[in-house]
């Protein structure tokens, strides 16, 4: 951005990022080449662990997390004429930030500093709109055609399974023999991650067709030594190189030879989910321009071809370009180098794409939590001892509290450990991080060569990280060592809850292996982990998936060693909870630890309105059937409900769905100091639907409503109400004499009889009792006769005298009667 005058000749030195450490020193390496003359003298390199440059240097390649490490250093970059940002179309995390700072510093501190953006594939045209002061520079190059083909993959096709079909079909044929300069290929295969590289190798490996064919993979995780081996020609013994890699190879280097890609067409990002707090991978579809950059791998040094493992018809759902990382990527080390730059939370910087405010807000909270801010989000101590270790701020936290605690070898081992890729496969070796510190400090002599070599940068940045700790003054008000704690692995996982404190993990009871992390989010090991059983973890690494989150590294702890952590953030919380299985009211203190339960203990006297208000949530949402209802009880509600339903106030409204909806407004003194339903008595119940009537309307619904009522054989029967009628059951005879059904609530309600047979059986109901008489009795007398000829069926029953008795007995209890008047 800016240009030059005329044929003004810039003096000064020249600074080139690259995204990764091997693209640094592939694109120095070819420079040096082009200049003839060896690295390290007008063109060099810096990199982490290695620096190749002299007094003579002028163009340097540096990766851009070390470049933006020395422009907080030196805002102004004295001495530098030009920075140029290689592979843009990547928008990594850290040249994102870089180049907001230095637009930002540029016109005051360095005006003639010169900025190039450059790719093959820029977004052009957002970029004029966010730089319109830039000027737009093409070359077109040195490029050969490449043709591009499509092979949809199969109804449950594995990938490895359609990378072997793309070159038993499309590749091995493919014109490799027509000249001699073919007749060896190589063949770049590009996957997401190193498991589909490993698994696609394992198939390669076995098929007959490639037999002989030179297999080598390309990913992060290999040292640069094997990263470099694997950019060169193949054995002139081999009929040819497969190279499986992830998105490491879509830029910035020249592989020699390539004649063909395979592209996947997916890709490994970094993701973090602001509702967990967590960065994860995921896999992820590539846009358009990351192919547009694979394809051209193929089109370098002669014609090529590409295979394009999904359907042509998918290219239009594709995204155009790959999404910026500073938009999805963890806000802490992004605000921490924003308050290092003294820019807050970098609202007022000159962003291409700005990250998300409210991101970058949870990202100063936490670093707040972890006193590296102060509450007006200023650097402290902490915070300005963080940035200058170079690494993650959390595995920053963890260096300086092995400081405080005097184990800073320890914290330099696990924090080297946590910043590289990991020297063993999870999946094959478990997740034990202790199995890599004691690799790391006591390697065996037997250990695997290629093993070596991963473990060999991350000894080199553990004993970094030692030298840069020892440089550093203890902090004051740092906390001690804890108490008892002797043992280097508990030590180890202690560290790590300081590191990743939203990560400890506590085991779900009867379920081996799956967790409850403190943050609330669930996860579980991989099966048959030798960590499962663990009661707590302390978790540094994690796998997000759609699905659930699966540990890689972790640390046991046991609860007594966390002690000293929740007496110093944990909160004992009063917990009231309705328990299904019993039936009643759990109350007891719980020592939680976030979303974590450290303890439990039964609460003694829990706060009876909590209890009640509990047990009425209970009614609500589970209906009125756990109450202790009885034949009075249900009488009473009904005859309340008819009672308010016809004459309204001040009768109260106790249906069903209103006692139900509203509980709080007929049962809140009856369940005061009630730990459950089964505590209470119907008599409570009925004392409870009366509610605040006085005496005298209860014994006005008496008169109205009665429970009971005089029949014409001088029983007193009880009434059955229901919700749509009043029920009276009595024998047949001892309604004789009765023209009418009763009445009740002044006339309002005729009664329901249900006449019996002698034996108690049904058999008429009405509510006409002289239509009955004039009508179907004869019909049931003549029925009855024959059945209960004992009892009385007299032809004219409105004459005759009410019994329960048979025709013998109220004969004699007649004779019984006269005699005694008689007497008298």
């Amino acid at each position: 951005m800016g240009t030059p005058n005329g044929n003004q000749v810039m003096k000064g030195k020249i600074l080139m990022l690259e995204p990764r450490r091997l693209a640094a020193k592939a694109a120095a390496s070819r420079l040096a080449t082009n200049l003839m003359e060896p690295i390290g003298q007008r063109v060099g390199y810096s990199i982490r662990h290695e620096k190749c440059r002299s007094e003579d240097t002028q163009i340097e390649v540096l990766t851009d997390g070390l470049f933006l490490k020395r422009l907080q250093a030196d805002p102004a970059l004295e001495g530098v004429t030009c920075v140029i940002f290689d592979e843009f179309h990547e928008r990594r995390r850290d040249s994102d930030i870089a180049l907001a700072m230095l637009r930002e510093a540029r016109p005051h501190l360095n005006p003639e500093l010169r900025l190039l953006l450059m790719s093959a594939t820029l977004n052009l045209a957002a970029l004029k709109n966010q730089l319109p002061e830039a000027c737009l520079i093409q070359s077109m190059g040195k490029t050969f055609p490449v043709t591009t083909t499509h092979q949809a993959p199969r109804q449950e096709e594995s990938l490895p399974k359609q990378v072997l079909r793309a070159l038993e079909q499309g590749a091995l044929p493919l014109r490799f023999n027509q000249d001699k300069e073919r007749t060896r290929p190589s063949i770049l295969v590009f996957l997401p991650g190193i498991r589909e590289i490993l698994w696609t190798l394992t198939i390669l490996k076995d098929a007959p067709s490639l037999k002989g064919w030179e297999l080598t993979t390309l990913h992060g995780q290999q040292s640069l030594n094997d990263q470099t081996l694997a950019l060169r020609r193949c054995s002139p013994n081999s009929p040819g190189k497969i190279i499986l890699a992830t998105s490491i190879a879509e830029s910035s280097l020249t592989i020699e030879g390539i004649a063909l890609v395979i592209d996947s067409g997916l890709s490994r990002q970094s993701r973090f989910d602001p509702n967990t707090g967590m960065e994860g991978l995921e896999t992820v579809v590539s846009s358009l321009d990351s192919a547009d950059q694979r394809r051209g791998r193929a089109g370098r040094h002669s014609p090529g071809d590409c295979i394009r493992l999904w359907p042509a018809a998918d290219e239009q759902r594709r995204p155009l370009h790959t999404s910026p990382e500073i938009l999805r990527a963890d806000p802490l080390p992004i605000v921490l180098e924003l308050a290092t730059w003294g820019a807050g939370l970098g609202g007022a910087l000159p962003w291409i794409d700005a990250p998300a405010i409210a991101s970058l807000q949870e990202g100063q909270r936490q670093l707040i939590d972890l006193n590296a801010l102060d509450r007006d989000g200023h650097l402290t101590d902490k915070g300005r001892q963080l940035n200058k270790l170079g690494v993650h701020p959390r595995l920053g936290c963890l260096l300086l509290q092995s400081k405080s605690w005097g184990c800073e070898a320890l914290g330099a081992d696990l924090a080297a450990v946590l910043s590289e890729q990991d020297p063993l496969s999870s999946q094959q070796m478990g997740c034990d991080l202790m199995m890599r510190l004691d690799l790391l400090r006591k390697p065996s002599l037997n250990i695997d060569r290629s093993l070596q070599k991963r473990l060999t940068p991350i000894q080199r940045l553990s004993d970094q990280l030692l030298r840069q700790l020892n440089l550093l003054k203890p902090l004051s008000g740092a906390q001690q060592k804890p108490q008892l704690c002797e043992d280097e692995a508990t030590l180890a996982a202690l560290l790590i809850s300081k590191a990743f404190p939203e990560w400890l993990a506590l085991e779900r009871a009867d379920q081996p292996g799956c967790y409850h992390l403190r943050q609330g989010r669930g996860a579980r090991l991989p099966k048959q982990d030798t960590l499962s059983g663990s009661e707590v973890l302390a978790v540094a690494r994690v796998d997000l998936n759609q699905v659930d989150t699966v540990i890689r590294l972790a640390l046991p702890l046991a609860k007594a060693d966390l002690r000293e952590l929740y007496e110093l953030e944990g909160e004992w919380m009063k917990k009231i909870a309705w328990d299904k299985d019993r039936s009643q009211i759990r109350a007891e203190r719980v020592l939680r630890l976030g979303a974590l339960s450290i303890q439990r203990e039964p609460l003694i006297k829990p706060p009876a309105e909590e209890c009640r208000n509990l047990l009425l949530s209970v009614l609500r949402h589970q209906g009125l059937s756990k109450l202790p209802w009885g034949p009075r009880s249900q009488q009473l509600r009904n005859r309340m409900d008819i009672a308010n339903r016809l004459l309204g106030a001040p009768w109260p409204q106790r249906s069903l769905s209103a006692l139900t909806k509203h509980p709080e407004t007929w049962l809140q003194t009856a369940l005061l100091n009630c730990m459950s339903f089964h505590e209470l008595k119907e008599d409570d119940l009925i004392e409870a639907l009366w509610g605040h009537l006085p005496w005298e309307r209860r014994q006005q619904l008496s008169v109205l409503l009665p429970e009971r009522i005089n029949i014409p054989s001088g029983r007193c029967v009880e009434l059955v109400y229901a919700d749509d009628e009043v029920k009276l059951s009595v024998k047949l005879q001892e309604m004789f004499g009765c023209k009418h059904v009763p009445h009740l609530l002044n006339g309002q309600i005729p009664v329901v009889l249900e006449l019996l047979s002698p034996a108690g059986r049904p058999i008429q109901r009405t509510k006409d009792l002289e239509g009955f008489w004039a009508g179907s009795y004869q019909d049931v007398c003549r029925e009855m006769r024959g059945r209960y000829p004992k009892h009385p069926w007299p032809d004219d029953p409105i004459s005759a005298k009410a019994t329960r008795l048979t025709h013998k007995k109220f004969l004699e209890l007649e004779k019984l009667h006269k005699d005694q008047n008689k007497t008298t």
